[in-house]
């Protein structure tokens, strides 16, 4: 599988990172970028840089679309301009396909930074999803992790909003957690962070054994102790609501972002 990048921000970089660990090699993924300090990165790690030019003398297998919201449309002009045969893979947010000029060459995905980690949760559809280019699609997400594919369209903004965004709402939750272990900690910043480190690793050890939240939640707790007192509180501040006004808040801007184009 060959793969080319246009644009390598943040997602695009996730995904680069977690093909080249799930043993990919370099030689088989280029990147067309502009910023200079990230071709520089780019280059270290092995991989081409190519001129958007260029495109159509090279056979790829996806053309990965990683620009900015406002950029989407145009730059998907400009690749089918050198290349009308190209499939474009998009992981652009907000964007839907029929937006675009060509929606039949468009593979919509929503992959979120854990690809990184190969351990990614990564929503797709696409307008025909028997073709070849959607199975390349597909694998190559598995390649990094796990894959949705939707039914709708529309699911893709929710998916946004829980996924691809909420990795960074729990970001925030757990940023609280490292401000108050560091007020009691005596311990150095390095062994502070690895102490917290196997904190939140043993979240995902003890899901692994039990998915259970409510049983989760009983082994720590017990009847008028120090852990069911902060559950009332949180119960009573309306952490649920808290959230899903979150969700709810980014799949509304995902929306908004799709009608702006």
């Amino acid at each position: 599988m060959k793969v080319c990048f246009l644009g390598c921000g943040n997602i695009a970089q996730a995904i680069i990172d977690g093909l080249l660990k799930s043993g990919m090699q370099p030689s088989h993924i280029s990147c067309i970028e502009r910023n200079e300090q990230r071709v520089n990165s780019l280059k270290t790690q092995g991989l081409q840089i190519i001129e958007l030019e260029n495109i159509a003398s090279l056979d790829f297998d996806l053309i990965v679309l990683a620009v900015k919201p406002k950029d989407a449309l145009g730059a998907a002009k400009s690749i089918f301009k050198h290349l009308p045969t190209a499939i474009i893979l998009s992981v652009v947010a907000g964007i839907g396909i029929e937006k675009y000029s060509q929606p039949k060459s468009i593979i919509r995905a929503m992959p979120n930074t854990a690809c990184a980690f190969e351990k990614g949760v990564t929503a797709i559809y696409a307008l025909d999803q028997n073709s070849k280019a959607f199975l390349t699609a597909n694998n190559l997400f598995r390649k990094i992790g796990h894959v949705l594919t939707l039914k709708k369209e529309d699911e893709m903004h929710r998916f946004t909003s829980i996924i691809g965004s909420g990795q960074a709402f729990l970001f925030q939750v757990l940023n609280t957690y490292l401000e108050e272990l560091n007020k009691i900690s005596s311990a150095d910043h390095v062994a502070t962070k690895l102490m917290f480190q196997d904190f939140i690793s043993s979240l995902s050890d003890s899901f692994s054994q039990d998915s259970n939240f409510e049983s989760l939640i009983n082994k720590i707790k017990s009847p008028g102790g120090t852990t069911q007192a902060g559950l009332e509180s949180l119960q009573d501040n309306n952490l649920d609501k808290i959230l899903q006004d979150a969700f709810q808040a980014a799949e509304d801007r995902s929306i908004e972002i799709s009608n702006e184009q």
